[in-house]
Order: C-alpha cells, then structure tokens, then sequence
C-alpha cells in the first residue's frame, strides 16, 4: 500500500502546478500582444495643404455673428495648436478655406472639398456648414466650434476618426461632452501635421 504525501505537500504541489500554468498563460498573452499589428492612423488620411500658410474667407448669406465667430474660433485653434498659421482675407482664387452656409443632406453637419489642387496638395478648398443641422442637438455654442475645428481638419490631411482612435474634433457627429478635446487636434494628429510643415 502506497502512502499518500502529507496534507501540506499536497496543497504545495498543486499550488506549483497553478503557479506553473498562470506563468504560461501570461507568457503566452504576451507573445500573442507582442505579435499584434500596431494600430495607428495613416498620415495624410487626406490631401495635404500646399503650404503651412492657412487663408480664410466667410462669404455668402445666413452668417450671423456666433456663425462668423464659431469659423474665427476654429482656424485660430489650428494656429494656436499647430505649427499652421491662418489669417482672414478676402475671397480670392488663392484664398485657402472658403467658408459658406448651406443647407446640407439630412444628418450631414458640415461638407469640404478641395477645389484647386497643386500636385498632390490642395491650394483651395470650400467649406459647407449647415448650422441649423448643427443646432439640432444640444450645446450648440460647442458643436459650432467643433464642426469648424472638424471642417478645417479635412483642408490639412485629416480624416474621419473612431471615437475609440483619438478623442478629438475628427469625430463625426455631436460632441460626446463639453470638454476641450472635442474641439481640437490630437497630439498624434498635430505630430503629423507639424511634421509636413
């Protein structure tokens, strides 16, 4: 008759047997993690700009003032944030963003397209806004500056983002809540950005 190891051996043998496996587990989640393609938002998403120097104009009907202001607000926030600078002037063929109101699709906030291109880079482009769209939701004051912020993105490279990619004015849609980062760049967009200019 065999005799079977003491209580305590027992208990230690199977807690190294577990201790063992959860090694192995984790060790294998982390080869598993490291093979893992990196994830990471392709730059330029869009057409660049021609040149770090960002024109604007505001023309057409339906401007009131927090419109102009909300347009105002959002090409300076590309000139306090990035490397980019933007200056009102009048609309010429050479002006950079021609803003205009428009009554846009249902659902659709906020339209860009580049007019005139030089190569590879956009040397004009229109923005659309349809701000009664914009109005529909709530925090309007907000939401005017992020679809401007939004807007102005598409003139220098940028795309649309997956909320879940970077928290940022890229997004489609409503702001998810007040705060800053709705109605800015992310610092990897800005990296990007930066770097071309």
């Amino acid at each position: 008759m065999t005799e079977s190891p003491p209580p305590d051996d027992r208990r230690r043998r199977v807690h190294g047997v577990l201790r063992i496996l959860a090694v192995a587990a984790v060790a294998s989640g982390a080869l598993v993690a490291v093979q893992a393609p990196a994830q990471a938002t392709p730059w330029p998403e869009d057409r660049l700009a021609d040149n770090a120097t960002h024109t604007y104009c505001i023309t057409g009907g339906g401007w009131t003032t927090n419109r102009r202001t909300s347009v105002v607000w959002g090409m300076n926030r590309l000139a306090n944030t990035t490397d980019m600078s933007a200056s009102s002037e009048s609309c010429t063929i050479k002006t950079d963003v021609i803003w205009r109101t428009k009554n846009l699709e249902g659902g659709v906030r906020g339209r860009t397209r580049c007019t005139k291109t030089i190569g590879p880079r956009c040397d004009s482009n229109t923005i659309w806004i349809d701000f009664p769209e914009i109005a529909e939701g709530t925090d309007d004051w907000y939401d005017y500056r992020k679809t401007a912020v939004h807007e102005i993105g598409h003139t220098v490279g940028f795309d649309h983002h997956v909320t879940g990619s970077h928290q940022c004015a890229m997004i489609s849609g409503e702001v998810p809540s007040r705060a800053i980062a709705w109605r800015s760049y992310s610092a990897h967009d800005r990296s990007h950005l930066n770097g071309s200019y």
